[in-house]
């Protein structure tokens, strides 16, 4: 599936933040990060994050932030039928 584009806005050895567009039924792919991450979402739609051998369907809201411990692999995927953009900050 295609459809996702990451921006970069800063990169340095203590943080990164990017923003994520995600396309209706795109996956951003395989993601993992070696620092803790907050995805905070700019507005509402559905989610799916598949890490191993797990599955969680998640409605979206711009009030909602999704974190993730340091070193997590996982796939998030948009199952709604509207583009979603999250702001990525990574930090240690």
């Amino acid at each position: 599936m295609t459809g996702a584009v990451w921006n970069a806005r800063a990169n340095n050895p203590y943080y990164r933040i990017t923003e994520l567009v995600l396309q209706p039924s795109a996956s951003a792919g395989l993601q993992s990060s070696e620092f803790k991450m907050t995805l905070l979402p700019h507005g509402a739609g559905r989610l799916l994050v598949k890490r191993q051998a797990q599955e969680r369907d998640i409605p979206i809201d711009a009030n909602r932030v999704l974190e993730f411990e340091g070193g997590a692999e996982f796939a998030i995927v948009n199952t709604g039928d509207r583009e979603l953009r999250f702001t990525r900050m990574e930090y240690k």
